[in-house]
């Protein structure tokens, strides 16, 4: 087989795409002819490095990998830019974006392969795209090598997720494709108690182990709205927010609960308890934590606060602990999560906070959101305009779950989009963001039902030019072990901006905030462009969608891809149930009612929509019942839940308004 064709092929195992990759050639060798050789005073990275190297060796050929045939060299280079003491381009690597991530792997000479960069984490990543080139190329009676020249850096410094299940399995999972972001679930805040110093607790045990995988696995202080959950305000009272002003409210996907009130964040007692946390978990061996504002306005009401602004006060206070802090820990950072759901004095925050210290925000999709076609933007100028000055900032937005909002239910539905996520990464990318994260609800089959999503976050956020969207998908399929990955990309490539259409468009407020009722209960017209319909621009678009779900899913029933299958189903339900809701509330605002004939006309509209609404909650529940029986997450029964009861309403709402 021609060099070409192979290599083609062997690239589909690699996720992300190295930015340059070319082909040498091949090596087959026995394995008990190849070595690893790493460079004398190696770190803890680059020996994790090898450790897995080595593991992945032994499991595929039975063989430790200490031959001399043919040798696998790998470390840092010294300060001479050299390995081993051979000449490595150690220039080039310090141009590229974020070199301290940056590698080379390149043949020297036919025995010999170096893997290179100019830190350790170069190093790791160099390994982790070796090891994913060899999977497939080792055997016990023999080892293909490909002889390739490489040259690679990310495009975003971090990529991850703000949520994951069982760290200890995700974070290797996670490293394998170069993620390496992960917010540390497990930090413990000690309950607070008057008088006595307060305390904070990590797992240190995962913390290097992660950072041996040249992953940042991050503690953090919680939300300062949410400190009354650990005796904040029983301990210190007049910590306590004053006044109404003083609750932020709870989650509508919370539903129920504590509204949150926020501390009073101008009493110098609030940066004591803080330093207190920071410098327990800067004692641990931690170099940076992520410090949370409130969530969601609200504002202490006494005589002092609301002349500063709550955000600014809470900012101030994290970063005079902070400075307590580094008196003992000189090289500790930290990084402040801006409020999530309001712009409240961002303005100031922003320039008051010291330059080195990073910035996260979240749930700002809608607050983001300009109406553009083909498909909307997300601007801030403020956060953009500081990201082009080069303030370190990142966005944990990226849509990883069908609605990709926190503020929302999260419909557990499934969703494979490599377009969506392109989409947002690439606006991420070109607005020089640092860092791209998904969020993420599952708990159990996370990986099975966001693993696409989680990886085409891995492609892009690294190398946002490398591949197209079906380019992906057919890598994706590769490494999953599809039979044809390339029916697998065409799937993706009718899907994926289909999926878009549907989980980008009110999804799923339109149902489960009633925004579909009470359009019917108004006589509203629907408007093509905005809402639940906001990437169709006519009724003919019902129709093209549709279509387009039909081919997806007859490549999906020809392979015998059920899982393709089942999923292009619920999407069509919900395009669907999109189609006759749109029908009715238009017939509802613009018929003549009082003619009988028209009457007859909307109801069997009607009853279009109520048969669209069995499709969609069979089609939910058949796709939930291939990942385990019942019971299942509450948030799987609300998506059914709302839109029975959309559906129920706006039957009542015409049968009781209209029929007469």
């Amino acid at each position: 087989m021609p060099y070409d064709l192979e290599f083609e092929r062997w690239l589909r195992y690699l996720i992300p795409l190295p930015h340059e990759i070319s082909w040498e050639g091949m090596t087959v060798r026995p394995p008990d002819e190849v070595g690893i050789r790493l460079r004398e005073g190696a770190g803890a990275i680059e020996r994790q490095a090898v450790l897995e190297l080595e593991r992945l060796f032994v499991e595929k050929t039975g063989v430790s990998p200490t031959g001399q045939g043919f040798t696998l060299l790998i470390g840092v280079v010294d300060e001479k830019g050299r390995l081993d003491g051979i000449p490595v381009d150690a220039g080039r690597l310090r141009a590229l974006p974020h070199p301290e991530q940056a590698y080379l792997i390149r043949s020297e000479g036919p025995d010999r392969l170096l893997l290179a960069g100019l830190d350790e984490r170069g190093v790791y990543y160099a390994v982790r795209t070796l090891c994913q080139l060899l999977e497939p190329a080792l055997f016990p009676a023999q080892v293909t090598i490909p002889r390739v020249r490489v040259i690679d850096w990310p495009d975003m410094d971090e990529r991850g997720l703000w949520n994951f299940p069982e760290p200890a399995k995700w974070i290797p999972w996670m490293a394998s494709l170069k993620l390496n972001y992960g917010k540390m679930s497990s930090t413990c805040l000690h309950p607070v108690e008057r008088g006595r110093r307060n305390r904070a607790e990590i797992d240190t045990t995962l913390y290097e182990e992660a950072r041996r995988k040249a992953f940042r696995y991050a503690p953090y202080i919680i939300h300062l709205n949410f400190l009354h959950d650990i005796g904040l305000f029983q301990a210190y009272p007049e910590l306590a927010g004053k006044g109404d002003g003083a609750l932020s409210g709870r989650y509508v996907a919370h539903k129920q609960g504590n509204q949150h009130r926020v501390p009073c964040a101008s009493q110098p007692l609030l940066v004591t308890i803080l330093s207190e946390w920071l410098e327990d978990i800067a004692g641990q061996g931690v170099d940076e934590a992520s410090c949370w504002l409130s969530e969601r306005p609200a504002e202490c009401g006494c005589s002092r606060c609301p002349a500063t602004g709550q955000f600014v006060l809470e900012s101030r206070a994290f970063v005079a602990a902070w400075q307590q802090v580094r008196r003992t820990y000189p090289d500790f950072r930290i990084r402040v999560f801006i409020s999530t759901t309001t712009e409240e004095r961002d303005y100031r925050v922003i320039a008051e906070l010291p330059s080195e210290v990073k910035v996260e925000r979240a749930c700002a999709d809608e607050l983001e959101r300009v109406l553009y076609l083909p498909r909307d933007l997300r601007v801030n100028p403020l956060l953009d305009y500081e990201a082009a000055r080069g303030r370190w900032i990142a966005s944990y937005d990226i849509p990883i779950s069908a609605n990709g909002r926190v503020d929302t239910p999260e419909f557990k539905v499934p969703h494979r989009s490599a377009h969506r996520i392109r989409d947002y990464v690439g606006q991420l990318v070109r607005r020089r963001y640092a860092g791209a994260y998904g969020m993420m609800a599952w708990t159990e089959h996370g990986q099975t039902i966001c693993g696409f999503n989680i990886e085409a976050l891995a492609e892009w956020s690294w190398n946002f030019h490398g591949r197209t969207e079906k380019e992906f998908a057919i890598a994706w399929a590769t490494r999953e072990g599809y039979r044809s990955p390339e029916a697998v990309g065409e799937w993706a490539e009718l899907m994926g901006p289909v999926e878009f259409d549907v989980y980008d468009s009110d999804f799923p407020i339109c149902y489960s905030w009633g925004k579909a009722i009470d359009m019917v209960r108004d006589r509203r017209r629907p408007y093509f462009g905005e809402g639940m319909f906001r990437y169709y621009a006519a009724p003919e678009d019902f129709d093209r969608r549709r279509g387009i779900c039909d081919q997806a899913l007859e490549i999906a029933t020809t392979c015998k891809y059920d899982d393709l299958a089942r999923e292009t189903i619920v999407v069509r339900s919900y395009v669907e149930l999109s189609r006759w809701i749109y029908v009715v509330a238009e017939q509802s605002a613009t018929l003549d009612l009082a003619e009988p004939a028209h009457q007859t006309v909307l109801w069997a509209s009607v009853e279009r929509l109520r048969q669209a609404g069995t499709d969609n909650a069979e089609a939910v529940r058949t796709w939930r019942a291939s990942l385990g029986p019942e019971p299942w997450h509450q948030r799987v029964y609300d998506a059914i839940e709302a839109v029975e009861i959309t559906i129920r309403e706006i039957g009542r709402l015409v049968e009781e308004q209209d029929m007469y």
